[in-house]
């Protein structure tokens, strides 16, 4: 194949993967794989630039490595697409009666390891319920022969014990993974279900993932993110992990280093056991990070540790209600370590609706919006509102919002007992958490928008122009303001163009400095895709 080429694969199962061996040269002159049909197989090694993959069904990927993926990306994959793809399936055991016997093996009575999947070369990982460490503190082997009642290794670690319940998988791959070094990669319309290990990893910068499901993880994190610029817009997150060997899902997480200008927005997240956002200690200057107008119902709590963070317009139904054995509940569903890096936070124009647990003496009219861990001298509270459970929608105690009519009181939601409504898709019309027309929470958001998720008229950025003497401009516009291009024209009929000056980030403002040479020169703001 070359550039502009497309290969259509006609239906069938195909027990291999594919590995990339050239690319295409540019977004219009692209390799494209096309499935017709039903087309299953392993996967996809992508090792080169402009390449496009659109409606397979991937499963079954096994690996010695457990930092290869069912979609793995290179460093050299810059402009990858992934489609309309199922990725499924992954290679998994559940047992109560796993026996561990010296030196190499594992058996169960209940067998079915061959019936999953397993296989020789695969590294499998165990993870069992009552938290016993194997020997050595090795938790991943490789396998080098299988029955349908046990596993043997190539390695000799395995110490006396059992029965026990264990979770067992077999492919502890990622079902997507993104090498540092990618850029400008999309995600879009594909439904990732039922893998047995951590779904996205996410590396580079300029990736967008938009409208795609994850779902039943199994108790797994769902996306790692680091790097720069990325965007999670229109995702859907449902029925995900029952977290009973293993510690708990999050939805996202990043490692301790640093990431920029991520952005989260109008993802819909139900029904998970774990937590929407657990993130890890990180000592760089990372930021900012925009959640915004995302649903979030039936979950746990977020906590940020990580500074420049904004939550905006948000809409929470029961989140931080619910426990299991490795995930503690709340008083509040979100948590701001302000003493641990999480400065500059903004919290704007949320509902929170039958949120937190009460524990110990805290009653249920104390618990169920935010709390912060710290000093708060860097913190903007603003226009939030916050409720008890249906129908009486109680007002709470101590909620510090200086509005009295945004404490208490039916939010007006169109059907509270149904959020993703009948259709079962996010952000459509027929969404249970939009507002009703008389809703109380209509207008009253900072800068006059709804409360919300389903706010429809957004406040336009302010942009600021001064002289930064002796001879330079300065221009400054919110950070919130993510979604806009700085531009500028000679005169204001002449072609507006993108200024090419990379802004820095002061306190909560984008600013840009640059030689002024034309006094007749014009600045605007510009909503872009």
């Amino acid at each position: 194949m070359s550039a502009g080429d497309t290969v259509y694969v006609q239906s069938g199962h195909f027990d291999e993967r594919v590995t990339t061996v050239r690319g295409g040269t540019a977004p219009e002159n692209r390799i494209t794989f096309r499935a017709i049909g039903t087309v299953t197989m392993k996967g996809f090694t992508v090792q080169h630039p402009f390449i496009t993959v659109d409606g397979f069904d991937i499963t079954g990927a096994t690996s010695a490595s457990n930092s290869d993926a069912y979609v793995a990306v290179s460093k050299t994959g810059d402009w990858f697409e992934l489609l309309n793809c199922t990725v499924r399936d992954g290679i998994q055991a559940v047992r109560n009666d796993m026996v561990f016997e010296p030196p190499n093996k594992i058996s169960s009575s209940t067998g079915g390891f061959l019936a999953a999947g397993f296989v020789p070369g695969m590294t499998v990982q165990f993870y069992r319920a009552t938290n016993v460490a194997l020997a050595n503190g090795e938790k991943s082997f490789l396998v080098s022969s299988v029955t349908d009642t046990s596993l043997v290794f190539a390695t000799s670690a395995i110490a006396a014990d059992g029965p026990k319940p264990t979770y067992l998988t077999g492919s502890a791959i990622y079902g997507l993974y993104l090498a540092d070094g990618t850029d400008n990669c999309l995600f879009r319309s594909n439904r990732f279900s039922n893998l047995s290990y951590r779904y996205w990893f996410v590396q580079g910068s300029n990736h967008l993932f938009e409208a795609n499901i994850l779902e039943h993880n199994n108790g797994w994190d769902l996306i790692f993110f680091m790097g720069a610029d990325h965007k999670f817009v229109r995702n859907l997150f449902q029925n995900n992990g029952w977290g009973t060997f293993i510690p708990s899902p999050d939805v996202f997480d990043c490692w301790p280093v640093k990431y920029e200008r991520i952005t989260f927005s109008n993802n819909f997240v139900i029904n998970m056991m774990g937590v929407i956002n657990a993130q890890k200690y990180n000592k760089t200057v990372s930021g900012p990070f925009w959640i915004k107008n995302n649903v979030f119902v039936d979950v746990g709590w977020l906590s940020i540790r990580m500074p420049n963070t904004t939550f905006e317009n948000n809409t929470l139904l029961r989140v931080a209600r619910q426990a299991n054995a490795l995930v503690q509940v709340e008083k509040h569903p979100l948590i701001f370590d302000l003493g641990d890096y999480a400065t500059n936070a903004v919290i704007r124009n949320n509902i929170f609706v039958d949120c937190g647990q009460a524990t110990g003496p805290t009653t249920p009219d104390q618990v169920g919006w935010y709390r912060f861990l710290g000093p708060t001298n860097t913190v903007t509270l603003e226009n939030n509102f916050v409720a008890g459970s249906a129908p009486n929608y109680d007002a709470k105690t101590g909620f510090p919002e200086p509005d009295p009519t945004l404490n208490g009181g039916d939010p007006g939601f169109v059907n509270l007992d149904d959020p993703l409504g009948p259709d079962g898709v996010p952000f459509t019309a027929d969404d249970g958490l939009r507002l009703r027309a008389d809703s109380k929470l209509v207008g009253k958001g900072a800068g006059l928008v709804d409360l919300g998720a389903y706010n429809t008229r957004p406040p336009l950025p302010r942009l600021s122009i001064a002289l930064s003497p002796p001879t330079n401009i300065q221009l400054s516009w919110p950070t919130s303001a993510n979604t806009f291009e700085l531009q500028s024209a000679l005169t204001l009929t002449s072609p507006w163009s993108a200024v090419e000056v990379a802004p820095t980030i002061e306190g909560r403002s984008f600013v840009a400095t640059f030689g002024h040479t034309n006094p007749a020169t014009f600045f605007r703001l510009r909503q872009v895709p």
